[in-house]
């Protein structure tokens, strides 16, 4: 039992599981289990959590629907909190929708595209919630969620709910002002327009279309693996490296797209992790470029080599 549990047994609007597997609820299909997880209903049961963990000094990881993350096989130690079905709601206003931050981007396209709403079709097909998507500001077939986002409800370190709208947001490539100051995103609001509801869906389709032909989504990954560096791209380095294809045991570099890094079957979290080095490490020796991970590493990593995350251009 941990010691922590004490603290949140008292709260609302929330289930606390102890000791839970980790592995069902990410991409990658690998990690160890969480020491206390938290799946909070509202965003005042959140604050209520950070502010605990803040006030007692607890470890605190948030999780949402586990698309960009590799946890560790030893888990994650203090609290994680795991915003996804009971964080997921949903509603139409006009042209805008009101998103919370646990709903996956894929039904936050399909509401758009039932009610008429264009904006949100280069996001067909991207995996994950829509705050991992915020977070990190995921893009694709030149859109953006930083061009559709107008406002955001977030609960920042210290357990203080805040709002932020246009360019507080600080979005940037793969970057936002959440992932700069460790804030949760709860709820946001995405600025659509009317639409011919037809072609919306006809443009999805064939957003998912692109993606099923030219990335492996038939195996468990972490999507892309590493960000675009200044003037190349990702997957060309790797590529031209001669590590498209590469396999350590039961994982490795996509044979369809080198910019994935796959789970072929039942490898684990350290194995994913040493294929991360390797392409790493030999992308900087063939052209001087340290290519930095769009992959989080969560959890205890305490006894295992670690990819590096600076980059030189």
């Amino acid at each position: 039992m941990s010691k922590y549990l004490k603290f949140f047994t008292d709260l609302t609007d929330l289930e606390i599981r102890t000791n839970h597997p980790l592995a069902e609820y990410t991409h990658f299909k690998t990690g160890g289990p969480a020491e206390i997880l938290i799946c909070p209903y509202t965003a005042e049961a959140i604050a209520d959590v950070v502010t605990i963990c803040q006030e007692q000094e607890i470890p605190l990881q948030v999780l949402g629907r586990g698309c960009n993350v590799l946890v560790s096989d030893k888990g994650i130690p203090g609290v994680t909190l795991l915003l996804a079905s009971k964080m997921a709601k949903c509603d139409v206003s006009g042209d805008q929708l009101f998103v919370e931050a646990g709903l996956r981007i894929a039904e936050a396209c399909a509401l758009a595209a039932k009610n008429s709403l264009t904006g949100l079709e280069f996001a067909c097909g991207i995996p994950g919630s829509i705050g991992g998507a915020l977070r990190m500001n995921a893009g694709a077939y030149d859109g953006s969620f930083d061009k559709i986002v107008i406002g955001t409800q977030y609960v920042d370190a210290q357990g203080v709910m805040g709002w932020v709208e246009g360019a507080e947001h600080e979005f940037d490539y793969r970057a936002s002002v959440f992932a700069k100051n460790g804030w949760i995103i709860t709820q946001t609001v995405l600025q659509l327009e009317q639409g011919d509801r037809l072609k919306i869906y006809g443009q999805m389709a064939e957003n998912a279309r692109k993606r099923r032909e030219s990335q492996p989504l038939e195996y468990a990954s972490g999507g892309s693996a590493f960000k675009r560096p200044h003037g190349n791209y990702a997957s060309k380095l790797i590529t031209e490296a001669g590590l498209k294809g590469y396999r350590m045991g039961s994982c490795g570099v996509s044979e369809k797209h080198a910019g994935f890094i796959v789970n072929y079957g039942k490898a684990k979290s350290s194995e994913i992790m040493a294929v991360f080095i390797n392409v790493q490490d030999e992308v900087e020796k063939q052209y001087g470029i340290v290519l930095e991970p769009e992959v989080q590493f969560i959890g205890d990593w305490s006894d295992q080599p670690m990819v590096r995350r600076s980059i030189s251009n």
